[in-house]
């Protein structure tokens, strides 16, 4: 039962918060919706210096997608085309993209 709730929970985030992307593999692409997320970060490297900065992440609905999304895919969202750096799925059915800025299509 909590599974399911959400899951229904997941797809009306996206449905209603996301905006349209392109996912693209090895030449192939499809549409979908997403949430876009720029989550502020702190990483200190060992050096006792605290670097900020933002991770870049997407929330996708696995069923929106033919295929499981995995490092190195591209994704077209907000004008920027972005590389997944990292894919974790929720438990839901959706999953949460790292991204990596490659270009500004």
């Amino acid at each position: 039962m909590r599974r399911d709730l959400a899951s229904i929970a997941l797809r009306a985030v996206v449905r209603v918060m996301g905006e349209p992307i392109i996912y693209r593999r090895r030449g192939e692409q499809w549409s979908a919706r997403g949430e876009y997320q720029a989550n502020p970060v702190t990483i200190d490297p060992e050096t006792s210096i605290q670097v900020r900065s933002t991770q870049p992440a997407l929330l996708v609905n696995g069923a929106d997608l033919p295929v499981r999304p995995q490092q190195g895919d591209e994704v077209d969202v907000r004008g920027k085309t972005w590389q997944v750096s990292d894919s974790q799925p929720d438990g839901h059915g959706g999953w949460l993209l790292m991204l990596h800025r490659t270009s500004n299509r």
